[in-house]
Order: C-alpha cells, then sequence, then structure tokens
C-alpha cells in the first residue's frame, strides 16, 4: 500500500520526537506556515533549507555572543524534507557544539511545514 507524502511526514516527526525529548513545537504562521499553494514548484535542496532557515527564531544560527553559525543537514524521504540545524560556536577553527541546541524543520516538497521542532541543551557550555 503506498502512503501519501502527509502521512510519511507526520510518521517522520513522530520518529523525531520518540528519539528524544521535545517540550514544544514552534507552531503558527510565522514558525511553522502552510502557505504555498500544493500546485508550487517542488524546492530544490537549497531552496528548502532557505525556507527551513526562514523558521527558526531570530538570531538561531547566530551571531551572537554565544553561537557562531549552523551546521544543516538536510534530509528528503517520501517527498518531504527534513532539515536538521545544530548550533555551533567556532573556537579557533573548530566548531564546538558544546552546550547549544538543535532543532529540526520538516517541509512537504513545496516548502508548507509539517513541524518545527526544537531540540535539547547538548551538555554544559564549555
Amino acid at each position: 500500500m503506498r502512503r501519501g507524502p502527509a502521512v510519511c511526514a507526520l510518521a517522520l516527526a513522530a520518529q523525531l520526537a520518540a528519539a528524544g525529548p521535545v517540550e514544544v513545537y514552534r507552531e503558527g504562521p510565522r514558525y511553522c506556515p502552510h502557505d504555498r499553494a500544493p500546485s508550487a514548484p517542488v524546492l530544490t535542496q537549497a531552496q528548502a533549507i532557505e525556507r527551513a532557515r526562514t523558521l527558526l527564531p531570530a538570531d538561531f544560527c547566530g551571531p551572537t555572543t554565544f553561537v557562531s553559525g549552523c551546521e544543516t543537514v538536510p534530509e528528503q524521504a517520501f517527498g518531504s524534507w527534513r532539515i536538521y540545524f545544530h548550533q555551533y560556536r567556532l573556537r579557533g577553527d573548530e566548531r564546538d557544539s558544546g552546550g547549544l541546541t538543535h532543532t529540526y524543520v520538516v517541509l512537504d516538497a513545496v516548502g508548507n511545514c509539517y513541524a518545527n521542532i526544537p531540540g535539547t541543551e547538548q551538555g554544559a557550555p564549555r
């Protein structure tokens, strides 16, 4: 039996939530909009990353006092995008993610948000 993209994306979001503690989902038109027509052009990987980045809280990827940027890992499955962002701090030439957080944004093929899932801190700051 073939499952539709929405069902697969929701199953993926449920798996992500089961993978670790989730305090809240970011919801509403600012963080998880559903404003794209189903007939809109399918996003490329670069477009999916940029769309997901616009749905993050202000300054999530810095630069701020504690955050220099974000590592970004895109995954495409079942016609949907899961974009993982993990904050890092530059220490010389090294990217240190200790004590910082991550987040997932799950989009359908055209950029509508299925889920915007904040992560948890990864230990004490160094």
